[in-house]
């Protein structure tokens, strides 16, 4: 069976319903989080977990931007369930929401843009990544998961066909680059579940710049990846570029 989804807040716990009615099997691979409060992606990101009780407050490196995060789930709201993310700066307040949950968030070192892990799905599907540029008339976004995920593709079997997980692990020196998980998701409806590889995307490009095989992520990144990352068995890797790599290859020239 072969399904195109896009990741959207309705369709993927959908999905997640049908899988868990109609395969029993279906499981999520082991990671080392630990039950308290964690970031999956990126280590030194702050956990929104709390956002539903009460906002978070994180305040950009040079002091100047202040963002609050809160996730917000109200029955009359048609968007559903989302988090809102309002930054102030120099007396001017700026606002925008993404559908989900279970986010985390890390300003840029030079303050000019914040990223967002977000998921827009449930049991263990539909992780994605934003980053939005604070400039002077409001919040630019950037969609940073699509050129990765059309990247990264279907390079494993799957009973359906379903995009990877995505997460930002970490800015580079300031905001004109971000280090990105693509993971196969970490259930098992997929071969290889959890195996990755890590894309250094530059910005606002949106433009990958170089890609990083997993066993090779985790030695260069270690004190970088989070917990969903951080030692995840890697004896998929070799299988999951081969895959990518013939598919590059075969792909028609524009």
């Amino acid at each position: 069976m072969r399904i195109n989804i896009r990741v959207m807040s309705v369709v993927l716990p959908t999905l997640v319903a049908h899988l868990l009615l109609c395969s029993p099997a279906v499981a999520q691979q082991h990671n080392t989080c630990p039950p308290s409060k964690h970031t999956l992606y990126s280590r030194h990101a702050v956990s929104l977990d709390d956002a539903s009780d009460h906002p978070v407050r994180v305040v950009s490196p040079d002091g100047k931007k202040v963002l609050l995060a809160r996730t917000i789930q109200d029955d009359r709201d048609p968007d559903g369930m989302h988090i809102s993310y309002t930054v102030g700066v120099a007396g001017r307040t700026f606002t925008t929401r993404l559908l989900g949950f279970n986010g985390e968030v890390a300003w840029s070192p030079d303050s000019k843009a914040f990223a967002v892990n977000q998921t827009e799905g449930g049991g263990g599907l539909g992780t994605r990544v934003y980053v939005f540029f604070v400039e002077e008339d409001g919040l630019r976004k950037l969609d940073v998961s699509s050129p990765i995920e059309k990247d990264f593709g279907h390079p494993v079997q799957c009973e359906i066909e379903v995009p990877p997980n995505t997460g930002f692990i970490s800015w580079r020196s300031d905001s004109s680059a971000l280090l990105v998980a693509a993971e196969v998701v970490p259930v098992s409806i997929c071969k290889c579940m959890g195996t990755y590889r890590v894309y250094e995307t530059s910005l606002p490009s949106l433009t990958i710049k170089q890609t990083y095989a997993q066993p090779e992520a985790q030695e260069r990144f270690k004190g970088l990846l989070g917990c969903e990352l951080r030692d995840r068995d890697d004896s998929c890797s070799a299988i999951l570029e081969r895959n990518i790599r013939r598919r590059a290859r075969l792909a028609p020239l524009k």
